[in-house]
């Protein structure tokens, strides 16, 4: 029986550590989305889709704003190559790249051929 037990408990430690492993890939493979790395900031859902969440509202503009500072983000990508994407005239919603429950788009490439790397 005391075997049984040793060999239960390292079979449990064996499957658990190639969980472990193979979970970093798909991990890697699917990083967090924007919704991912609100929810570990400590921001709920309510705060960009309101109170009732069984009609939740579509996030625009003006509710990413709410936190995030248009002009801040602007100074902070100004150094980009090509155009800074938070100051272009005409880059429409914040959600047009950052689409929080998918992955992120870079929505100039469908006109322009910039290379960034959208979070």
């Amino acid at each position: 029986m005391r075997t049984k037990i040793n060999l239960d408990c390292a079979t449990a430690a064996v499957l658990s550590a190639g969980l472990m492993f193979f979970a970093s890939f798909a991990l890697a493979a699917n990083p967090p989305m924007g919704a991912d790395r609100h929810v570990a900031k400590g921001v709920t859902c309510n705060s960009c889709h309101g109170e009732d969440l069984k009609n939740p509202k579509f996030p625009d503009d003006a509710t990413c704003t709410q936190c995030h500072n248009k002009d801040a983000l602007a100074e902070k990508t100004k150094e980009l190559p090509g155009a800074n994407p938070h100051k272009a005239p005409h880059n429409g919603e914040c959600i047009n790249c950052h689409l929080q429950h998918e992955p992120p788009e870079n929505y100039c490439a469908q006109c322009h051929k910039f290379d960034f790397n959208v979070k």
